[in-house]
């Protein structure tokens, strides 16, 4: 019985031998990637066999950024990390919010952005890496969805990010990810400290605060500023001297009291034809310096914008300017000054005479163009044939055809619209593109759709 036992657990050694391949190697240990924990094959004695290639990764980095109200929101450093078992992990830290806790607890740090899987491909004759990421929940579902391919020049990896603005949504900006094959941060709190910012606060005497973070800083001269987002959104001047005082933007604002606290609103445009409102409070006015009102001064002028030459007459020739002021107004001159109203229409004006022209300026404002597109940046403007608004979206007619629609609070437009104007200039039809980005496919519904709006002025609602 016993040399039957025996035999028997001799077969089932050497059964489990065999099931094992034989090896009596270690196992993989534990600071290996996943993909090499399993045990390896056994090794055959053939000799032209080549070892398999050592498993590649890749890291990548890149800052989008841009100005404005909502910057906070929309800037970030990206990091991306191809690892050697295959997965692609693209994290996002929103900098712009100046908080700097470790990753783990930090909500402005988002780890797994988007995610999703790589691989070495040739596309066009040429060895990239083909990146196939999307943002995806804790439910499994996925959205804004993208491959994206990367090309080494020079020793370096690089490639365009297309990435949401909000997660599920068709707001998308485009940031330029590069890096190769060193590992240039070791963890995710490596790479926030790179790229952490400090808030530092203009020197100021005063301050009004609203609970959605909007601060109102006033300043020894006299004047403040309101900042949203930790960015200047708007400028005024303040005075205690008989009562506390605001003005914003050249305007009066109702400042309400009640014991030594003071509040005042500030209300704004949020990029979608809707308004925010903050409500900024003092908690105590009688801690704030004497600060003496200003004396009524004009409005503060902008520096000139200027445009492409004009021609009147036969051999007349004209470098058109436009100064903007604070209030609403401006002067166009072109070979004469001439006081107009301004109504702006996203990054264009549209002009019209502030009181009635006389002698040279009551001929040639007719012969001018009264829409222009403004480059902030450069100073210069563009004559157009018309400007409109539905309180997203603003619509520039380039010529009598053609047209380009932007979101200017999110700083996106898309060429190559057509357009139709009604001969009453009541209705405006206009045509998509047979080409639309993914974003604004999104916001017009589909590309080379035709849509008509109703016009009043500069202001047009889509038709039912």
């Amino acid at each position: 019985m016993k040399k039957f036992l025996a035999i028997v657990l001799a077969a089932m050694m050497a059964l489990a031998l065999v099931a094992c391949g034989g090896s009596s190697a270690p196992a993989a240990s534990d600071s290996k990637p996943a993909a090499n924990t399993a045990s390896e094959p056994a090794k055959t004695e053939a000799k032209d066999e080549a070892p398999a290639a050592e498993a590649k990764s890749y890291q990548l980095e890149g800052v989008y950024a841009e100005t404005g109200d909502y910057a906070a929101t929309i800037n970030g450093a990206f990091l991306c990390n191809l690892n050697a078992d295959g997965t692609a992990v693209i994290d996002r830290y929103k900098y712009a919010n100046y908080n700097t806790a470790p990753a783990a607890e930090n909500p402005t740090y988002e780890a797994n952005f988007m995610t999703g899987t790589w691989k070495a491909v040739e596309k066009d004759g040429i060895e990239s890496l083909q990146i196939k990421v999307a943002c995806v929940d804790a439910a499994g579902n996925e959205s804004n969805a993208g491959t994206f391919y990367a090309n080494e020049v020079a020793g370096e990896w690089s490639f365009d990010l297309n990435f949401p603005i909000v997660v599920g949504a068709g707001y998308t900006r485009t940031v330029t990810l590069t890096g190769g094959e060193t590992q240039k941060y070791a963890d995710a709190d490596s790479f926030l400290q790179a790229y952490k910012q400090e808030f530092v606060a203009p020197e100021h005497v005063g301050e009004f605060v609203a609970e959605d973070g909007a601060v109102a800083y006033l300043f020894e001269d006299g004047t403040l500023a309101v900042y949203v987002n930790f960015a200047k959104s708007v400028e005024g001047t303040w005075s205690n001297a008989d009562g506390i005082k605001i003005a914003l933007d050249g305007k009066d604002v109702e400042v309400k009291t009640e014991g030594n606290s003071a509040s005042f609103d500030y209300t704004r445009d949020r990029g979608d034809g809707e308004n925010i409102t903050s409500t900024l409070v003092c908690a105590d006015v009688t801690a704030l310096p004497a600060a003496e009102a200003k004396e009524a001064e004009a409005p503060a002028e902008d520096a000139p914008y200027v445009g492409a030459t004009i021609v009147l007459g036969e051999s007349n020739s004209f470098d058109p300017k436009l100064t903007l002021n604070a209030d609403g107004t401006g002067t166009l001159n072109v070979a004469v000054d001439m006081a107009v109203k301004v109504t702006k229409v996203g990054n264009a004006v549209v002009l019209e005479p502030n009181g009635e022209f006389e002698g040279f300026a009551a001929q040639i404002f007719p012969a001018v163009p009264h829409t222009w597109l403004l480059d902030d940046e450069t100073k210069t403007m563009t004559a157009l044939n018309g400007a409109w608004t539905d309180g997203l979206k603003a619509f520039y007619a380039i010529d009598e055809t053609t047209m380009t629609v932007a979101l200017p609070a999110y700083s996106m437009s898309a060429e190559g619209f057509t357009y139709e104007l009604s001969e009453d200039g009541a209705k405006l039809t206009v045509t998509a593109p047979a080409e639309l980005s993914a974003g604004f496919t999104q916001v017009w519904g589909g590309a080379g759709l035709a849509k008509t709006f109703t016009v009043d002025g500069v202001n047009v609602a889509e038709a039912e």
